[in-house]
This record gives structure tokens, C-alpha cells and sequence, in this order.
């Protein structure tokens, strides 16, 4: 699916995303992590060159309007991972689809 497509259809579906359980961001994070190495460091520059969704548990899924690599941060504004959409949208909306069909 085109980036700009689903990054627009996790935000059409915030709501089951926000239903999503903390131990789906860990692991998932955490396979992103290992494909794709990633340093928890804290996020800068998150307004001008990234498109953010927030979610209700603090964390917030950005895509990079430049390169289009996507990130996800937690509450404190720490990079728990980094990549490529595939890597990193994918799993989301995947997640989203199987609630749907639920």
C-alpha cells in the first residue's frame, strides 16, 4: 500500500488503533528494532520535517516527510524504533485489519 495511504488509514482508524495493547508497541518495536537497529534516544525536530498521529497512551506514530522513513515514540518523546514504512506502518495496519475482521 502507497505510504501516504496508509498513513492516512491509521489515522481514519485512530480509534482501534488506540485499542491496540502495549505488549503489540513492545514487540513490535522491538522486531522493528532488531531488522532495522535503532538507538532509544530522545526524538528531535518532531513538528518540521515529521507528520505525527498521536495516540492516547502517549506514544505517537510520525512519518518523515522528506525521506518517508517512519518512527514511533513513546511518552517521554524516546525513538523506539525507526524504518521504513513496510517495517514500520505495515504491522500497524495488519493489526488494525485483524480487528476489524474480529
Amino acid at each position: 500500500m502507497d505510504r501516504e495511504k496508509l498513513f492516512r488509514f491509521i489515522e481514519e482508524n485512530i480509534e482501534k488503533v488506540n485499542k491496540i495493547d502495549e505488549d503489540f508497541w513492545n514487540m513490535h518495536c522491538e522486531n522493528v528494532s532488531s531488522i532495522f537497529y535503532n538507538f532509544q534516544i530522545p526524538a528531535v525536530d518532531g513538528r518540521i520535517f515529521w507528520k505525527s498521529i498521536d495516540l492516547d497512551n502517549g506514544w505517537s506514530i510520525q512519518i518523515n516527510t522528506v525521506t518517508y522513513n517512519c518512527r514511533i515514540l513513546d511518552e517521554k518523546h524516546y525513538r523506539r524504533c525507526y524504518g521504513p514504512r513496510k517495517l514500520v506502518l505495515e504491522p500497524i495496519y495488519d493489526e488494525v485489519v485483524k480487528m476489524n475482521d474480529n
